[in-house]
């Protein structure tokens, strides 16, 4: 069964009063995501007016998030999970979601298999409604949609379309959030687990979401050949230089002073000429190893990012070439897992993020 095919019959279980409007607007939302939206001037005040309204209204959704395709979901105003302080790392989220995307040609693949589901009966929907509905609506440019009416008053919907990783990495980011809106003085995130976890691409894209933020790599502090003693690369996690990456990274942090930051390169087994970095209040350092205890007091937040085995070497298969691969199969997986078993990392961590279910990069559907 196709992902969309998926996802309309899912839909059409949980909203039976759904219209031909109601479908389509939700394969237009998969397609382009909201970026219509942000074109027509959505804003961070519409999104406080319409969060007012869904507690007004007592807003209940049996739903938090609803995946909708295109590596996109519906993420509900749900008032018994978010207050007014959430509302402006949303907004951001949203802004960010609505990158362009999508094509006429997509939209139209996605809209015949809504017909192909009317035809054969698997949608409650009439063919030849439907037939005359899409063709004036090709007519008229393929617009945007609001929901029918009827969608309206049985289930009054209160969400915002953003991607599916930003509602996954949720409780990460408002923790982060609050963090920089509790507290004063710098703010340091240390983001650890297991490789083809996402470490990386959460960091980049919180980097984004947060105003004055600096991100920095374990990698560029792999031990340099002079300390690879068998002692300590018998250590769990002692393949990395902790001592440097105290004096050089995380001691100035918490000074608010700038990094003089050196990288270290694998290939080349050398170090890198020393890097003025300012300082800036949130500082997120992504990596396995990043929570080694001789590291772990310098972290406000620690974030524990996870997956499958299976999904690991799936997402290493597409980024490796086969003798990178065997290396990650023989040597880096079975040092990481004997560091964050040794050391209990996982446990230790206030959030842990499973990445397992994020969808592939050809699987956007």
């Amino acid at each position: 069964m196709s992902m969309i095919k998926n996802i309309l019959l899912l839909h059409a279980q949980r909203y039976p009063g759904m219209e031909i409007r109601d479908y389509v607007k939700l394969l237009y939302q998969s397609e382009f995501g909201p970026g219509h939206l942000v074109e027509a001037g959505e804003a961070l005040e519409a999104l406080q007016k319409e969060f007012s309204q869904a507690k007004e209204e007592g807003y209940a959704p049996a739903y938090t998030v609803e995946a909708i395709g295109g590596a996109l979901c519906r993420a509900h105003l749900d008032p018994r999970l978010i207050t007014e302080k959430d509302l402006p790392l949303l907004s951001r989220c949203f802004a960010r979601s609505a990158q362009p995307r999508g094509s006429e040609k997509g939209l139209w693949e996605k809209l015949g298999q809504l017909a192909g589901l009317a035809w054969t009966g698997e949608l409650p929907l009439d063919r030849q409604e439907l037939e005359l509905f899409l063709s004036l609506y090709e007519s008229e440019g393929c617009p945007p949609l609001h929901h029918s009416d009827g969608y309206r008053e049985l289930y009054h919907p209160h969400y915002r379309v953003i991607d599916r990783d930003l509602s996954l990495y949720a409780p990460a980011l408002r923790a982060i959030d609050a963090l920089l809106r509790d507290t004063q003085g710098p703010v340091i995130v240390a983001v650890d687990g297991r490789c083809a976890g996402g470490k990386t691409t959460f960091a980049q894209k919180a980097g984004e979401l947060f105003d004055a933020c600096n991100v920095f790599h374990m990698d560029d502090f792999f031990l340099p050949p002079e300390k690879r003693t068998p002692e300590r690369l018998a250590a769990p996690g002692g393949n990395v230089d902790y001592e440097r990456a105290a004096t050089e990274l995380f001691e100035p942090l918490r000074r608010e002073e700038a990094v003089a930051h050196r990288r270290f390169d694998c290939s080349s087994m050398t170090m890198g000429e020393p890097q003025g970095i300012p300082f800036r209040r949130l500082n997120i350092i992504e990596g396995s190893y990043a929570l080694h205890p001789a590291l772990e007091r310098y972290s406000h937040l620690r974030i524990f990012f996870t997956c499958s085995p299976e999904i690991q070497l799936a997402r290493l298969s597409r980024r490796e070439n086969p003798e990178s691969l065997e290396k990650f199969r023989e040597r880096w997986i079975p040092m990481e897992e004997n560091y964050f078993g040794s050391l209990s990392v996982e446990n230790r961590c206030d959030i842990v993020v499973d990445t397992s279910h994020l969808p592939t990069p050809e699987g956007r559907a």
